[in-house]
């Protein structure tokens, strides 16, 4: 049973009268899937709301045993279907989101409520109206108080999608840092219609769906397959999901489907999908702190104009519902319960971590800009852990064999690599975003990284020069490569990669924490070999 899940409604069966709404206004059915509030089971586990797919015109569900309908959510009236197992969801009627965009120029604590006052200030001397926006969220449990909020100052609102070129404008006029902070002005409004057989549901912008027997999934038909989202997705599959699925409208009108699942299950189907299951027990059991620590952590900071608090796709966890689930990862789930890592300083640490750091990880910053984190500082991958900076990246290559990740079987292919591209084929690449470059005849780097990753590369042409910034953007542009921590090459008409590592190297290194297991390190030694200034604490 869940609680604190009560949505209102007011639904008309074809054949029947109106069904009696719980007490809150039908007006406000769509807060709570909007709003950053925890909500726990009764099993004191956290709800998590997860996006399954979007911009659909319609949607299918199925359970064995049938399909109990509830549209004021949990706590309300339930419908069931004289038509068999399976539900057709479409929407009536429908009306977009309306959504602008916001330049951040200045992030806040929230309690430093000085500092707030005096940016407000800063900015309207310099002739903005500026709004001030708290994200993240509050709670408290196991007698830990657990605060991820920060304050945005925000100014210049322009229509949706617009905001990338205007904040990159105020970066380069004020000498700011600036990100986009998107605000619903107007959420979606439309009727949901369900039918199954006879049965015909119509509820304002909501319905939420449960199988009729607790030990059931539900069944979503034609889910996109790979990341989760969008029809851009070539494939489809049918998933189950753990908990309830409610149907509701997204930004453009069209149909979204979540799950909201509790942790534990969730968990469970996203663990096996970032460690290989078959990992030392210790190396799962750090991985589950860390997934669980990066999910409540992200909760009220990523998709703040959704109706869910975390999407599936990799921007938050790479989720894909039941069935996908391991025993010894689930395993370590169990024993780790609640246990989450936290910074000595109190709050919960900004968990990220990459397959192969290559023998030394990087520093935050230099991979995403913003203020540098105690707790991500790059440090070679071995017993000493020394705080070191690699200077030398060819000498880096040739050595270092003695990191924990080197060390697992299989691992050699992620800790060392060799990519060779002709200049033909680079140009061709390099050129789809930069065609004003010419034939490329060199690549130089320009700045690296405490690890040596590449910050800032420069790539020669023979009618220009371009210099090119960015982790994810740089690996991209030249056909993919494993990570910036490279060295490169001309041999010839032959351009030769030799690199390290694969991801960007920040926090954890799974195959190091896999190293270390192997070696007989618990997850306590290394979740702090990977995140130093942290402690771990059980939440619930």
């Amino acid at each position: 049973m869940l609680r604190s899940l009560s949505l209102v409604a007011c639904a008309v069966l074809a054949t029947a009268g109106p069904v009696l709404a719980d007490e809150t206004s039908a007006s406000d059915k769509l807060r709570i899937l909007y709003s950053t509030r925890f909500t726990f089971t009764d099993d004191g586990l956290p709800l998590v709301t997860v996006q399954i797919m979007g911009n659909r015109k319609k949607v299918e569900l199925r359970a064995k045993g049938g399909v109990a309908v509830r549209p004021d959510g949990n706590g309300g009236s339930t419908i069931e279907s004289d038509g068999g197992e399976t539900w057709s969801v479409t929407v009536e009627n429908a009306k977009p989101a309306l959504i602008q965009d916001w330049t951040v120029v200045e992030t806040l604590g929230p309690d430093d409520a000085n500092g707030i006052t005096a940016a407000v200030a800063r900015w309207k001397d310099r002739g903005f109206d500026p709004h001030s926006f708290e994200i993240g969220t509050l709670f408290g449990t196991g007698g830990e108080v657990i605060d991820t909020r920060e304050v945005r100052i925000a100014i210049d609102p322009v229509a949706e999608g617009k905001g990338s070129a205007r904040a990159a404008e105020l970066a380069k006029k004020f000498a700011v840092k600036t990100q986009i902070h998107q605000e619903l002005v107007r959420r979606p409004a439309g009727t949901i219609v369900a039918r199954s057989g006879s049965t015909v549901i119509r509820n304002p912008s909501v319905l939420w769906f449960q199988p009729k027997k607790s030990t059931e999934t539900l069944t979503v038909a034609d889910v996109p397959t790979g990341t989760g989202g969008s029809q851009l997705e070539t494939g489809t599959e049918d998933r189950r999901y753990w908990g309830a699925v409610y149907v509701t409208l997204d930004h453009d009108g069209s149909l979204v489907a979540a799950n909201a699942v509790s942790e534990d299950k969730l968990l469970a189907g996203i663990v096996p999908a970032e460690m290989y299951p078959d990992a030392p027990a210790a190396a799962l059991e750090a991985q589950a702190i860390a997934a669980r620590t990066e999910l409540l952590q992200k909760i009220g900071r990523r998709s703040l104009t959704d109706p869910f608090l975390l999407c599936s796709t990799q921007q938050c966890q790479v989720y894909a519902g039941a069935g996908h689930e391991d025993p010894r990862t689930t395993k370590a789930i169990e024993k780790t319960h609640g246990i989450v890592l936290l910074r000595d300083g109190g709050g919960m640490v900004d968990i990220r971590y990459s397959a192969s750091c290559g023998g030394h990880t990087e520093d935050n910053d230099a991979i995403w800009g913003g203020e540098p984190d105690p707790s991500l500082r790059g440090r070679r991958d071995d017993a000493k852990a020394q705080l070191t900076r690699v200077t030398d990246v060819a000498d880096f290559l040739d050595h270092d064999g003695d990191a924990w990740c080197a060390k697992p079987k299989g691992a050699k292919a992620k800790f060392r690599w060799t990519e060779k591209f002709s200049s033909e084929d680079l140009t061709a690449r390099v050129s789809v975003e930069y065609p004003e470059i010419g034939r490329i005849t060199a690549i130089n780097p320009k700045q690296r990284g405490t690890s040596g990753r590449i910050q800032t590369l420069a790539i020669v042409g023979d009618k220009a020069t371009v210099e090119v910034s960015g982790d994810l953007h740089i690996r991209r542009l030249l056909g993919g490569l494993k990570s910036t921590l490279f060295e490169v090459k001309r041999d010839g008409s032959t351009f030769v990669f030799r690199g390290a590592g694969f991801g960007h190297g920040v926090g954890m290194c799974q195959l190091g924490a896999i190293g270390m297991a192997e070696a007989g390190r618990p997850h306590d030694v290394i979740l702090a070999h990977y995140y130093r200034g942290t402690h771990l604490h059980k939440l619930y």
